[in-house]
C-alpha cells in the first residue's frame, strides 16, 4: 500500500508543477530546470505504477495483476522521450515543427497521464475511490 501513496504523492505534486510550466515563460533556464524536474517526476510516477498490482474489486479489473490503466505507462514514457527528442531537434534546426511537437506531447502527457489517469483512479472499484468516497 505504501507504493500507492508514494505514487499518488508524486502524481498529485506533478499537477501544479506542470501547470506552472504551462503558464510561465518558455525557454528560460527556470523553465528548463522545472521542466526537467517535472519529467523526472513523471518518469518516477510511471515507474512506480509498475508496482501497483494490488487486488482491485469489481469485474473489470484483474485482481493481483495489471489493469487497463497500466497502458498509460508506455504512453507516458514514449511521450516524454519524444518530447525531449523534439526540443533537442528544435535547438539544432530551429524548425517550428519540432517545437510544436514538444508542446503537443507535453500537453498530451499532462492531460493523459495526470488528469485522465487521475480521473480513472476515482472510478468505483479502484483503491482511491474507496479511500476518498467511502
Amino acid at each position: 500500500m505504501t507504493i500507492i501513496y508514494i505514487h499518488a504523492f508524486f502524481a498529485l505534486s506533478a499537477i501544479p508543477v506542470g501547470l506552472y510550466i504551462f503558464l510561465t515563460k518558455k525557454g528560460t533556464k527556470k523553465h528548463r530546470l522545472i521542466g526537467r524536474t517535472w519529467v523526472s517526476q513523471m518518469l518516477f510516477i510511471a515507474f512506480t505504477a509498475l508496482f501497483i498490482t494490488s487486488p482491485m474489486t469489481g469485474k473489470l479489473f484483474n485482481p493481483g495483476g495489471f489493469s487497463w490503466i497500466h497502458l498509460l505507462i508506455p504512453f507516458t514514457i514514449g511521450n516524454l522521450i519524444y518530447s525531449i527528442y523534439s526540443i533537442r531537434l528544435f535547438k539544432k534546426t530551429k524548425l517550428e515543427k519540432h517545437k510544436n511537437a514538444h508542446i503537443r506531447t507535453m500537453i498530451g502527457t499532462y492531460i493523459g497521464a495526470l488528469l485522465v489517469a487521475g480521473a480513472f483512479t476515482l472510478t468505483p472499484g479502484r483503491i482511491f475511490h474507496e479511500i476518498i468516497f467511502l
